[in-house]
């Protein structure tokens, strides 16, 4: 021991231990530190993100991710080529793709568009309503769902165990496309692997049909002031894209025209199994690129992942995405 100015120094080797028991609480374990972490890991953060569109406020909130076996279902490219796009991607070929719905708050209306995929799918979705939660919102208040088509990731969230999902919504589809899945001559003609989402299709609308809260439209079509329905037909008879639009800001949900970025935007040409008309999907998702990449309006895409949101532009001959930059404010996008 030694003293300085009239104080006693003990060594430090001595004195740092007391002075740490001292302040350690009484529950610390002795388990290493990542111990907790692993319990956890498993789970993300809740899934929503917002942006503004002029007065419209768009929430993105994810349904869930869930692995698609791309190299089983792409069409118009062999095996070899798809690894490698994907391989150069820095992905897998059953990459997991994101399940998007997108909420557009206008002040006056809460409407969703696409409602996730419910039960269907297992354990990796059917988030939806508790992200709606998350975000301040539940889906009672719901006013209206818009549905860019009717197959099992956009519509079987609609329904659980035969119960409304959003009880007070009205569900707003193609006129068209109500009517191929509920005509048996069309399941009859379909793909034999289309046949169980018929099935699906017909459960998820089923109770909102008793109700008569199923609304169509024949595309083109104002639903809303600033919202507008146009046809986009192939992957389904009556596929659509809805355009967003507030104080010149435009914002446009494209359905199901990309399944795979990495792969259909530099080749538009590549089709995917669950297309009803591969031919005219093909078609519909080459002029939709085109035009996207001329206007650099904002795009919201169901299956590119999370948010979904950003721009298509020229790439050689063919397209990529840019997607939007993350804000950690509610900002406004636009073009």
């Amino acid at each position: 021991m030694t003293t300085k100015g009239g104080f006693e120094v003990k060594s430090l080797t001595k004195v740092l231990p007391a002075i740490a028991a001292a302040f350690l609480p009484l529950s610390v374990s002795a388990e290493p530190a990542h111990a907790a972490r692993v319990e956890r890991s498993a789970a993300q953060a809740p899934g929503f993100y917002r942006v503004m569109l002029g007065d419209f406020e768009i929430t993105v909130l994810t349904d869930g991710t869930t692995p698609v076996p791309f190299a089983d279902l792409l069409h118009g490219i062999s095996r070899g080529e798809l690894a490698e796009i994907f391989r150069a991607a820095g992905e897998p070929l059953d990459r997991e793709t994101s399940i998007n719905s997108f909420l557009i708050d206008t002040g006056e209306r809460r409407i969703l568009i696409e409602a996730g995929a419910g039960r269907l799918f297992g354990d990796c979705c059917g988030r939806l309503p508790a992200m709606l939660k998350e975000a301040g919102y539940s889906p009672e208040s719901i006013d209206t769902v818009l549905l860019t088509h009717v197959h099992g990731d956009h519509s079987g969230g609609l329904t659980v165990e035969g119960r409304r999902v959003f009880p007070n919504a009205e569900i707003y589809l193609a006129k068209q496309e109500l009517e191929y899945w509920l005509s048996d001559a069309a399941k009859a003609r379909a793909k034999a692997s289309h046949s169980k989402m018929f099935e699906e299709g017909r459960a998820a609308l089923a109770p909102y049909y008793a109700a008569g809260r199923i609304r169509t439209f024949t595309a083109p079509a104002e639903l809303f002031p600033g919202i507008r329905a146009t046809a986009a037909p192939g992957h389904t008879p009556g596929h659509s894209f809805f355009e967003i639009e507030s104080r010149g800001n435009r914002l446009r949900v494209v359905g199901d025209i990309i399944h795979a970025a990495e792969i259909q935007l530099p080749r538009p040409d590549i089709t995917i199994d669950f297309d009803a008309d591969e031919a005219r999907a093909a078609k519909t998702r080459t002029a939709a690129l085109a035009e996207l990449a001329g206007t650099h309006e904002l795009v919201a895409a169901p299956h590119v992942s999370f948010p979904g949101l950003g721009h298509v532009v020229r790439a050689g001959v063919g397209y990529a995405w840019t997607p939007i930059p993350y804000s950690a404010a509610v900002r406004q996008v636009g073009h």
